[in-house]
């Protein structure tokens, strides 16, 4: 098919995808979205092909909510962190794991580490780098002197700081951490040190491109996504209906986006670095996701947070 068409069962997938959705939200496992949003976003799409396109990208979107947020930094520390020091053997914390030195209080003596949030002094107060220190500290129990902010770097570097944890909660392309690395000079704070960006998510791509432009800078991260997750790829999980494909999809959602007016840079309109994904966390959700899943225009409601 050279366009997007609805399928001969496409509206009693609309209604599976659309119950599955409010069994979600009922369960809260999609803790955090309401059944009266997921109402409002549905009245964007106006014709039975639009919703089973809309239901489409509701069957691949990954929502995590601040439960399971929680879980991927547990397993951060329990395991992709761990692992990471099993191949890059740290001295000077005794046999302690990161997580345990990071809970002590300040009187049991200094770790000579600490974590840092990827955030500059001018983002947003939305930004997600605050919202994820404050899960840190709530539910993994961390020390609140061992989190500083990156613009005290330097100081803690003159402190004889020696160890930085690095966290956020996605790496998409790794331009943003590419930005915020050459902003606060990493590579001549970070000379003799020990520096990890350990991400909650991470799309290879970025990983690889951070392992080119950061040689120094070790990378973990507990879920690793790849170009499948792009819901326009060729290698696309979705829209392989026997009807459709994803350029047609692809092709379709232009239409779609145009229409809706989203106030976002064109080349930004299938997420930033043409991502094209549907995944978000409770608390944010990253730029390489659809605009149309969480930016409002003038004839658009969203669906998400940003």
């Amino acid at each position: 098919m050279s366009s997007f068409t609805l399928p001969p069962d496409g509206e009693l997938f609309t209604q599976q995808i659309l119950e599955r959705c409010s069994d979600l939200i009922i369960s809260g496992i999609w803790e955090g979205l309401t059944q009266i949003r997921l109402d409002t976003w549905m009245t964007n799409f106006v014709t039975p092909t639009e919703e089973y396109f809309a239901a489409s990208v509701l069957d691949a979107l990954i929502f995590r909510s601040e439960r399971q947020t929680v879980s991927l930094m547990e397993t951060m520390f329990q395991r992709a962190l761990p692992d990471l020091l099993r191949r890059q053997p740290q001295g000077g914390i005794s046999d302690n794991s990161w997580l345990d030195v990071l809970r002590a209080p300040s009187w049991q003596g200094n770790p000579y580490l600490r974590i840092v949030p990827v955030i500059k002094r001018d983002d947003p107060p939305a930004k997600s780098g605050p919202a994820l220190c404050r899960l840190y500290r709530r539910f993994l129990s961390l020390e609140q002197d061992w989190m500083i902010w990156p613009w005290r770097i330097s100081q803690a570097r003159a402190e004889g700081i020696t160890r930085f944890l690095f966290i956020d909660d996605f790496l998409g392309t790794g331009d943003q951490f590419c930005d915020f690395a050459q902003h606060f000079k990493l590579s001549t704070h970070l000379k003799h040190c020990f520096g990890v960006y350990a991400p909650l998510v991470a799309h290879k791509g970025g990983i690889s491109h951070l392992a080119k432009k950061l040689k120094a800078l070790h990378i973990t991260a507990v879920e690793i996504i790849d170009n499948s997750y792009n819901l326009f790829a060729d290698d696309s999980l979705w829209f392989c209906d026997g009807i459709n494909s994803p350029t047609t999809a692809r092709s379709f959602y232009d239409i779609l986006a145009k229409r809706a007016r989203l106030p976002i840079d064109p080349e930004a309109m299938r997420g930033y670095g043409k991502l094209s994904l549907a995944y978000a966390f409770n608390h944010a959700t990253p730029d390489n996701c659809l605009p149309l899943l969480w930016m409002e225009g003038p004839e658009w409601k969203p669906l998400l947070d940003r």
